[in-house]
């Protein structure tokens, strides 16, 4: 059993730490890793969707690895999964860059600015591709069954690599119920990797686990108290975990 060195996590802006004063200290991938004794990266991105979380991990994960001098299995991910209704597109001529100041900040990434957001957030904002994708495209049935695909693709790729990965939600992101179509595929991912349950109950998600009882942002994000209880509730799992092995036990983020 190799020892964990470093967390990997990815995700939109529940992950990034939006509205944090400083996100590279307080959002809760850097509280886990502190209290594990390993290092950080940390993918997510504001604004981002599940299709970017699968092709940013799948892109870029190896370049991280490398970075870091570490072997496949010596590196945890934990994706953070988001809105259905997200997408994304390429466009070399263009940069997507902030639509509103406090929610713009993306990962410095190779070609990340070329990626082009696809969500409710930016149709509000007036972004055509956006409005023409959720008014022509969009089906909550066919965006269900191709998350969960997309899901069961990565954790494939990733248990290929020897990577141990892990999965929460952001928030209540899945349909209820589940549509039959996307059953199948659901009933093929390994519910014993996601926090809680699959499909997750609303506790378990990390908006809902803390709405009431921390502080949130302008912009509906938890704050430093939610950040800090959530990554206490992921160290308690990860801890329990007899598969994962870190450098020293875990202790409550302070």
């Amino acid at each position: 059993m190799s020892t964990i060195r470093l967390l990997v996590a990815n995700g939109c802006s529940f992950a990034r730490g939006a509205e944090l004063a400083a996100p590279e200290r307080d959002a809760w991938p850097a509280l886990v890793a502190a209290e594990l004794g390993i290092g950080v990266a940390n993918l997510a991105c504001d604004g981002g969707s599940n299709r970017r979380v699968v092709r940013s991990t799948v892109a870029h994960l190896d370049a991280v690895r490398r970075a870091h001098g570490l072997a496949y299995d010596q590196i945890l991910f934990v994706g953070m999964w988001t809105a259905l209704s997200r997408d994304e597109y390429y466009d070399s001529r263009i940069e997507d860059g902030p639509v509103r100041p406090d929610l713009g900040v993306r990962p410095d990434l190779p070609e990340e600015p070329h990626w082009q957001r696809v969500a409710d957030w930016k149709a509000a904002e007036g972004d055509r591709p956006s409005r023409a994708y959720l008014k022509h495209l969009f089906s909550t049935t066919g965006e269900t069954v191709n998350f969960f695909v997309d899901w069961l693709l990565l954790e494939h790729h990733l248990t290929h690599l020897g990577v141990p990965n892990r999965y929460a939600f952001a928030w209540e992101v899945l349909p209820d119920p589940i549509p039959a179509e996307a059953a199948p595929v659901m009933r093929a991912l390994r519910a014993d990797l996601v926090l809680g349950q699959l499909p997750p109950r609303a506790h378990d998600t990390f908006r809902e686990m803390v709405f009431g009882k921390v502080p949130f942002g302008h912009w509906d994000h938890p704050l430093r108290e939610g950040h800090r209880y959530f990554a206490e509730v992921l160290l308690r799992w990860l801890r329990a975990d007899e598969r994962l092995h870190f450098p020293r036990p875990a202790r409550s983020p302070a």
